[in-house]
């Protein structure tokens, strides 16, 4: 019962974004504001042979 509780629980707060998205619309809202809209990424992890 406990588990059934706390699942339901973890779902319910892990979807609240799915299906109440917030209006801000940053990308990455817990970056720097002149970085909330950037994507980095390795490039070379991305490019290794």
């Amino acid at each position: 019962v406990v588990c059934f509780c706390l699942g339901c629980y973890v779902t319910y707060t892990s979807g609240e974004n799915l299906f109440a998205p917030s209006d801000d619309d940053a990308a990455f809202p817990f970056c720097a504001p002149e970085f909330e809209n950037t994507v980095y990424y390795n490039y070379t992890a991305a490019h290794e042979n």
